[in-house]
């Protein structure tokens, strides 16, 4: 290191005052302006909201953590809450760290079963089937192929990562074996137009209904997130969730409705925007809800379109992450995103 040093200011030594500041101030202006010209890297990859909580959610899972953060906390509050806005019992809710670990935790009685994941869907599902002991199958993800699968349980996500589509849940639990069981995946049903999941506890008996505070609520490093089902206490995680998660929590049921709202509506209208800047091009993407998109081009896979997004510093995630070569997943934005990614996508 003091080598270095000495080989750079030796390059002064012949040099006048005059001379050397010149030369600095030329050095400091070219840095400048390179870092003016520099493209700033766009990551539409990951899932969860792009944006901050809301800063009253911070501020309500901050007073947790001053408060009481030696205790543990009661969940009832918070069970209440969730059982208030889905019109069930408390008895049938229980509080998670986040919806990975509570499908985890229903996958462990799947062990030696072989499950139906309606594919594709959320990357984690087979992983997690698998280290539970159970052989997941990929299954179209239509109510007749689904219904149809002999499997002892169905695995559904809906509004489906990657796709943002909607899987009609309540058809699929009638057409369903009484013996198999229904997992849904709603970790995005905040921005589907109906949130019917709660409507299937009544249905049959079977079932479990998963949802997140990472994406709508954009509480991801909260690891939030509740189960509903019939018989969903066996999901709690040991000692159950800490304190700041569940006053966040807490907030977003009681005051957090119209800040979903806005979300939902912004995540429309980029879908919106986005298609109809890809009119008459070769790039589609199905129908759907929520922030994620399910993109393919006529003229090239997918491998193809991540790399030249890449190479305009946007990232997406390919489609072979799910076994499939013509799709990437993008997670849309703001309308900046949308505008940089659409102008990307016509240069490729």
């Amino acid at each position: 290191m003091i080598r270095k040093l000495i080989d750079y200011y030796r390059q002064f030594e012949e040099l006048s005052p005059e001379e050397i500041s010149r030369e600095l101030i030329e050095k400091r202006h070219a840095e400048r302006a390179q870092a003016l010209t520099e493209v700033p890297a766009l990551d539409l990859s990951t899932p969860a909201w792009h944006a901050p909580p809301d800063a009253e959610a911070v501020n309500a899972a901050t007073y947790a953590l001053r408060r009481a953060v030696n205790a543990y906390p009661d969940p009832a509050p918070l069970h209440e809450a969730i059982a208030a806005r889905h019109g069930i019992e408390a008895d049938h809710v229980v509080a998670g760290h986040g919806a990975g670990e509570l499908l985890r935790s229903a996958f462990r009685t799947l062990h030696g079963a072989e499950v139906a994941v309606a594919w594709p869907g959320w990357g984690y599902l087979p992983r997690l089937l698998s280290e539970a002991g159970a052989t997941p199958v990929a299954v179209e993800p239509d109510v007749d192929a689904l219904a149809a699968a002999p499997a002892r349980a169905v695995v559904v996500c809906s509004p489906n990562d990657p796709t943002g589509e909607l899987i009609d849940v309540a058809a699929l639990a009638d057409r369903l074996d009484e013996a198999v069981w229904l997992i849904v995946d709603a970790a995005l049903a905040e921005f589907a137009p109906d949130d019917a999941h709660a409507g299937l506890l009544g249905a049959r008996e079977r079932v479990i209904v998963v949802r997140s505070f990472s994406k709508a609520h954009a509480m991801a490093g909260l690891r939030a997130g509740y189960a509903l089902g019939n018989d969903v206490a066996a999901l709690a995680p040991v000692a159950g969730v800490s304190a700041p998660a569940q006053a966040a929590m807490l907030w977003a049921l009681e005051s957090g409705e119209a800040i979903v709202a806005r979300r939902r509506a912004a995540a429309a209208r980029e879908r919106e925007r986005l298609a109809a800047a890809l009119r008459d091009t070769p790039f589609a993407f199905a129908a759907g809800h929520g922030p994620l998109i399910w993109l393919e081009s006529t003229e090239q896979d997918g491998s193809a379109i991540a790399a030249g997004l890449a190479a305009q510093r946007i990232y997406v995630t390919p489609g072979a992450a799910w076994g499939d070569e013509k799709h990437v997943r993008i997670a849309l934005r703001d309308g900046a995103a949308t505008d940089r990614l659409s102008a990307a996508l016509a240069d490729l």
